[in-house]
């Protein structure tokens, strides 16, 4: 029950950082409401990576901790923490610039998490 709760916190804070109505974009951008502008700020993609980094550990935690369990979990918890990590890299890479890269890493790391 507490890794399902962890699990609820992290996809409802993730995708409130990334919700419109919040405007949490927005305020990086210069004028303070262009989301567009905003979400290649590299102070948004860097604290959205630190966010990342930190739940990556969390769940490399919850990865070791299962290998006294059944294998589905061992495997559950494995494609999880690399979704996280890839998705940690691909925001570390719109921070320093690199687009074209960071596409092929959330395109990956979100295949891997829903695994």
């Amino acid at each position: 029950m507490m890794i399902c709760g962890l699990f609820a916190v992290f996809w409802l804070s993730f995708g409130g950082l990334n919700l419109p109505e919040w405007q949490i974009a927005a305020s990086y951008s210069a004028s303070g409401t262009n989301a567009a502008e905003g979400s290649l700020n590299v102070g948004y993609n860097a604290g959205i990576a630190l966010f990342l980094t930190v739940w990556g550990f969390a769940f490399f935690t919850f990865f070791i901790f299962t290998f006294k369990t059944s294998m589905v979990f061992v495997l559950i918890f494995f494609f999880v923490d690399a979704g996280a990590w890839l998705l940690t890299a691909a925001y570390w890479k719109v921070a320093s610039g690199d687009l074209d890269y960071a596409m092929k890493l959330q395109r990956v790391g979100s295949l891997s998490s829903m695994n």
